[in-house]
């Protein structure tokens, strides 16, 4: 969904998504139902715009230790300041950059792909590490067994460590 500036009321203007066409080729996850989100635009001059938003959606992972699926209702609130870029603004920032500055968005055109933006907050809002549960115990490093589900029979090889000669003189 295309929102142009100038489209934008004084006022400010609410959208709704909801569906899962925004994320429908994304890979790394699978979509268990229709993905809902508001967002609410309000202009701040001629060139910037505030988006505030909320987004829902729940989401089949995959765990990054025992490689099994899980669940999570992934919730998520959002701020996004749009500004169109210009020579001068440009200028400006080269100078002064602030913190506030970070939190926002350099456009080259005054036009939002909301659908972009919701697609965006949704892999923010991603665990950094996917994982079942805290004490997943994930898969045996020789047979590939699910350590969650049952034992395995693998004796784990002990290495030789690269200073044991000098633990040795040490004693």
């Amino acid at each position: 969904m295309q929102i142009r500036f100038d489209e934008i009321s004084p006022q400010g203007s609410r959208y709704e998504i909801t569906g899962g066409e925004v994320l429908a080729d994304q890979q790394d996850f699978v979509v268990r139902a229709p993905l809902v989100a508001q967002c609410a635009l309000c202009r701040k001059g001629d060139a910037k715009v505030a988006l505030t938003g909320r987004l829902q959606v729940p989401l089949s992972l995959v765990c990054d230790r025992c490689l099994g699926q899980y669940d999570v209702d992934l919730e998520s609130e959002f701020q996004v300041l749009f500004e169109v870029e210009s020579a001068e603004s440009w200028r400006v920032k080269d100078l002064d950059a602030r913190i506030a500055d970070l939190d926002s968005e350099m456009l080259d055109e005054p036009v939002i792909d909301l659908d972009d933006v919701v697609r965006q907050q949704v892999y923010l809002a991603l665990p950094m590490k996917n994982l079942c549960s805290e004490a997943c115990k994930g898969v045996c490093s020789q047979c590939g067994t699910n350590l969650n589900v049952a034992a395995c029979d693998c004796v784990e090889e002990r290495k030789a460590l690269p200073f044991a000669a000098l633990a040795r003189l040490k004693k």
